[in-house]
């Protein structure tokens, strides 16, 4: 969704030559952690078909900057500097940049806006507890929305060795698709895969003896990995304008275009307590509980 929301911005800059420009300058910071790892191309293109449909529709007539940023650093030194007015990255960015803000974005799907990691393993396998992954293949889905899987996993691993470098004990091979995980364990290719539960799930209404075969060994709370949210400070009619554009992706046919691409029925609007959670889980894992930078207190 953050790849979405760098498309609807540089599509602003590929609008029909008649629009009318304000000199009102939107400036969007996106981490690339929250880039969808594959079909880059694919959803590039449905973003621009959408773009062009969304100019139309709303008259929008503002200009967007957009920055990719590909460290913490980058985008702390852009936020305390004032040089983005909204910025899409992870739960664990947010935390390192010390904001608390009153009201976050999050794409949703049908099941809600969390993520649940599982580890599957097929129910008469070698594998009954997370020690036995020792010495065999973990399949990894690789996607967006496994920003935090390796933590998980990482984390469950040190149960089992006392230490950090858990994950070192287990082979893991990557693939793009959760689908494609989930059946080398089912065909005994793997010992077990690592996806998110809502995949499984959804593998499962397709072929229901996968259910019959596999089990889920251990299952992560819920999280949420990607957000998008404005600068506190930001106010006025192009804020309301650009977060009322966000929240109704859904009300164009473009827009569920894009939605469909990215996996997401709608962009919901959320207190920042919803985090809260999430945040646990990272301080709990990775050992930090990031204060909010020098003179800057939690919006």
């Amino acid at each position: 969704m953050a790849f979405l929301l760098v498309m609807y911005a540089a599509g602003w800059s590929h609008a029909e030559p008649e629009l009318v420009r304000s000199d009102q300058v939107v400036r969007l910071g996106i981490s690339s952690r929250t880039f969808p790892a594959t079909n880059r191309n694919d959803a590039l293109a449905a973003m621009r078909v959408w773009v062009d449909t969304v100019i139309k529709e709303r008259e929008l007539r503002e200009s967007v900057e957009v920055a990719l940023y590909d460290s913490v650093e980058e985008l702390r030194s852009a936020y305390e500097q004032g040089r983005v007015d909204a910025v899409s990255l992870t739960t664990e960015e947010i935390m390192l940049l010390g904001v608390r803000p009153d009201y976050v974005y999050i794409p949703n799907q049908d099941h809600g806006f969390h993520v649940r990691y599982v580890l599957l393993v097929r129910r008469d396998g070698a594998v009954a507890d997370v020690a036995d992954l020792t010495g065999h293949e973990l399949v990894v889905a690789d996607h967006q929305r496994m920003v935090f899987a390796g933590f998980w996993l990482e984390s469950l691993l040190a149960d089992v060795d006392g230490n950090r470098t858990g994950r070192r004990l287990v082979d893991q091979a990557r693939v793009a698709k959760p689908s494609k995980a989930i059946l080398r364990v089912f065909f005994q290719q793997a010992q077990a895969a690592l996806v998110t539960l809502e995949a499984f799930e959804l593998a499962c209404e397709l072929n229901p003896q996968l259910r019959d075969e596999l089990k889920v060994l251990r299952e992560s709370p819920p999280l949420v990995t990607a957000l998008f949210l404005f600068r506190p400070d930001w106010h006025g009619v192009t804020r309301e304008r650009l977060e009322e554009a966000v929240l109704n992706l859904h009300a164009t046919p473009g827009g569920q275009q894009v939605l469909t691409v990215f996996q997401s029925s709608r962009m919901e609007k959320q207190p920042g307590s919803v985090l809260d959670s999430t945040r646990s889980f990272l301080e709990r894992y990775l050992g930090f509980a990031p204060d909010p930078p020098p003179g800057e207190e939690p919006s």
